[in-house]
């Protein structure tokens, strides 16, 4: 099977193109459709998370369709990377200790390998933040390249800690 990593699928925007895993797309849609049966049962810090995955999710998708609009509007896009990056920076806050118990994704790797998920919280929250420069900056450009590495950072990281919605 190949990598995630080597599957790509290209999304044509007005201007540049973006390469993005093929999975990255249906995963968010999934994320999104799937939202109130993964939420059952959760509830404090946990549902806290689910909830800001969720959006962030929400805003990944709407930002993929304002970069593929004709006429890209600068502030909603510049708002929707603010709030995938407002959740990135919250990241490590939203998995304290003893979070892993109910109804929940997080593998139990978030905390045997802590060093490892907070690496990765940091790099996808400094990805974020280049998105927010580059929206801010209406760099349609950089956004776009900027978008493709939050994508990946959020890849990342599910691969290695979050556990699989089936089961597997």
């Amino acid at each position: 099977m190949p990598s995630p990593m080597t599957a790509w699928s290209q999304i044509f925007v007005k201007g540049p193109m973006i390469r993005l895993p093929r999975h990255s797309l249906a995963a968010v849609m999934l994320l999104v459709a799937g939202a109130a049966a993964a939420h059952e049962g959760a509830t404090g810090i946990v549902a806290e998370r689910m909830n800001a995955m969720e959006d962030a999710a929400a805003q990944a998708k709407a930002l993929v369709r304002a970069l593929k609009a004709s006429s890209p509007n600068t502030a909603n896009i510049r708002s929707q990377a603010e709030r995938i990056h407002a959740h990135a920076h919250d990241t490590m806050r939203m998995f304290p200790p003893g979070s892993n118990q109910g109804h929940t994704f997080a593998a139990p790797e978030i905390w045997t390998e802590r060093g490892d998920f907070e690496r990765l919280a940091r790099s996808y929250d400094a990805a974020a933040e280049r998105l927010v420069n580059a929206a801010t900056a209406q760099d349609l450009s950089e956004v776009r390249r900027e978008f493709a590495a939050v994508r990946s950072q959020c890849l990342n990281c599910h691969e290695k800690f979050r556990v699989s919605r089936s089961g597997h």
